[in-house]
């Protein structure tokens, strides 16, 4: 309904201006053809307008044909509010479609209004300065539906921004309680099973190799307190520290471990440079998982890690690939270790990466894990990444070559009578007064005192245009437009300075330069005509005039301050709650964590402790003992922590093995 009320206003507007002629000053009733084709052209710019939100691209094309229908029937002026029909589906244009759409479609509206009014007027010296309004009118309107289009997708962001606080909120509980299960697994399993295994290596060794019990049980004591100091670490809330920044060093580090555990291990990994931290987490864990399963379910075995970085061609994202695989080992069937999450939990972690993760045999005698993680966010091309970093100077720089070209063109507007150009009075000062006049604008947006000072500071040497004969026509013609850099320099302050009570300081400075300058003028015509100076009345009308003037700086002023206030206002409020939400959030996963990990102290901690101590004292079964406890506790509070994920790993992956044969290295049955 909305989208209907306006293009009905118009039109009725329109059609009680003329053909219907009912307002004082309408022009008067033309032939009977004439008003019926305006009425229809009327009727169907008001169709087409109806469709600027869904098709604002044939809501413009519409628009322009039936102003131009209206125009070439209709007499002088008759065509009054139909006329703004094109500006009103242009800014739809700008605001709901991409940049070349609304580039091509103002670029053919200036000339084709061009055209028209050089077929229907002539080319006249009044119709080039309303031809430069209407085409200042048409960059304004486009500018502001970019604008439009800006806020909107900034609004947007804010909306994503606050639906994703409030979802962390309602599943901040949940979600605390499965980040604990996959800190706590990540850093305990693979340190108590790499116990596990090497001392009840060394104990079967001991009579051929007695040495290694030894090592075993240094290493134990030493695995142990790092254990024990990550599950502390966990009990702070801070959970484990990232190791380093690049993954291809952490990677080496941990196939060193394992090789020291007997793990035949090789790393194909090139660096693949920075990368956000989740994803060089979620890589290292699914490494760190895949490897001490091999060593539960394929001791000494060959095991092969390898890490890729590409490009996917069709969505120009970043891939990073990690793929881990392992041969089978004779006699590779070992009392199980795990507790049957580890597949879920790094599933759960790519995938809400956007990644994905297999596990499963590879070929007749091994097995393999694979992920693949978008390492880069969607790269925007190249054109977007340029428009990106240079909307805001190409902004300023248009709207400072519009207001030059129609400055300028004012100075070297032809002769109605024989179409020739006539010397500029003062020679080239007035066009390099009209440069640096319009040039500070270029600074607007990053300094916009500084575009104000340097507005009107060259807006003082005006009086310096005039002759001995006084303001002539083509330099008032170039000032007309020229003042429209002081519009936009007030609305400029008043939109983008930084402190909002001092923006108000604009409109007194702005009316003392003006003022002054008018004054300047009339002194500087009096002294040129020899005439005597009256101060009070010069003083008088200076004034009056350059209250004028300021009036429609006031406008400008104000109209850039309202802006202000709303996009601060809206921002600021999307600001309070998206900061709200995450507050909640975030305090109630500190409670939730504050009071689950009471249990991981008497769980685990007690029983990594023993495994210390059992190390010691130099006891290898004590220490496999507490070692098997600790993996036993964990896997209870691992359950109680995140049954969900214990649901989904009783689901039977690994069905088609036979009962009591588990594949060496399998990740699907242990992880």
């Amino acid at each position: 309904m909305k989208t209907v009320i306006l293009p009905l206003v118009l039109a009725a507007t329109q059609l009680v201006w003329w053909p219907g002629g009912w307002v004082p000053g309408a022009p008067e009733h033309g032939d009977p053809l004439s008003a019926g084709i305006t009425v229809l052209a009327t009727l169907l710019g008001a169709a087409a307008l109806c469709l600027r939100r869904t098709r604002p691209v044939a809501s413009l094309v519409g628009a322009a044909a039936a102003i131009t229908v209206a125009v070439l029937a209709s007499p002088y002026d008759g065509v009054l509010t139909l006329a703004l029909a094109d500006l009103v589906a242009l800014y739809s244009v700008a605001a709901w479609r991409p940049r070349h759409t609304w580039v091509i479609a103002l670029v053919s509206l200036v000339v084709w209004q061009a055209a028209v009014g050089a077929l229907e007027f002539g080319v006249t010296s009044e119709g080039i300065a309303e031809y430069g309004f209407m085409v200042v009118a048409y960059v304004v309107v486009a500018g502001g539906g970019v604008a439009r289009q800006q806020w909107r997708a900034g609004r947007q962001a804010a909306a994503d921004a606050l639906r994703q606080a409030r979802t962390a909120h309602r599943e901040a509980g949940s979600g605390e309680r499965q980040r604990l299960s996959a800190e706590l697994h990540d850093v305990s399993a693979h340190h108590l099973t790499s116990i596990v295994v090497s001392v009840n290596a060394a104990v079967r060794l001991r009579r051929s190799r007695p040495e290694l019990l030894a090592e075993s049980l240094t290493a134990a004591a030493t695995t142990g307190r790092k254990a024990l100091a990550e599950l502390r670490a966990l009990l702070g809330g801070s959970g484990p520290a990232p190791t380093g920044p690049h993954l291809s060093d952490r990677l080496a580090e941990l196939s060193d471990a394992f090789t020291r555990l007997g793990q035949h291990v090789t790393l194909e990994a090139p660096d693949p440079g920075p990368l956000p931290l989740p994803v060089t987490e979620a890589a290292h864990a699914v490494v760190r998982e895949a490897l001490t399963n091999t060593l539960r379910y394929a001791p000494g075995g060959t095991v092969r890690v390898r890490l890729a970085l590409t490009t996917n061609p069709a969505s120009d994202v970043g891939q990073l690939a990690v793929v881990v695989d392992n041969d089978l080992v004779a006699g590779g069937n070992v009392v199980r270790l795990g507790s049957g999450r580890g597949l879920a939990g790094l599933r759960r972690r790519v995938t809400a990466l956007g990644g994905t993760l297999t596990a499963g045999p590879a070929g007749d005698d091994g097995w393999q894990v694979s992920a693949t993680v978008p390492a880069t966010a969607p790269a925007r091309n190249r054109s977007e990444r340029w428009w990106a970093a240079h909307r805001t100077p190409l902004i300023d720089v248009g709207i400072v070559a519009v207001l030059l070209a129609f400055s300028i063109a004012g100075l070297y507007i032809p002769d109605e009578d024989n179409w020739t150009v006539h010397p500029v009075p003062l020679g080239i000062w007035p066009l390099f007064l009209l440069i640096a006049h319009g040039a500070p604008l270029l600074v607007r947006s990053r300094a916009p005192w500084v575009a104000w000072a340097g507005v009107f500071a060259t807006a003082g040497l005006w009086p310096l245009w005039l002759t001995p004969d006084g303001m002539t026509d083509d330099l008032a013609s170039a000032l007309i437009f020229a003042i429209g850099a002081e519009a936009v320099a007030v609305y400029t302050v008043g939109a983008h300075a930084r402190h909002q009570g001092l923006s108000l300081a604009v409109l007194p400075a702005s009316a003392a330069v003006l003022g002054a300058m008018s004054i300047a003028v009339r002194v500087k015509d009096a002294a040129d005509a020899g005439r005597a100076i009256d101060p009070a009345p010069t003083v008088f009308l200076g004034l009056l005039t350059g209250a004028a003037v300021t009036a429609l700086l006031v406008l400008a002023w104000a109209g850039g301050f309202v802006v202000r206030l709303r996009r601060d206002g809206v921002v600021r409020r999307e600001h309070s709650a998206v900061t709200a939400a995450v507050a909640a959030a975030e305090s109630e996963a500190r409670a939730e964590r504050a009071r689950l990990v009471g249990g991981l102290r008497e769980q685990v901690l007690q029983h990594t402790e023993r495994v210390v101590a059992a190390a010691d004292a130099g006891n290898p079964d004590d220490v496999v003992a507490a070692a098997r406890a600790a993996l036993a506790a964990m896997r209870e509070l691992l359950t109680a922590l995140d049954p969900a994920t214990t649901a989904a790993t009783a689901e039977p992956l690994g069905a088609a093995e036979p009962a009591g044969t588990e594949r060496p290295g399998a990740l699907a049955a242990s992880a």
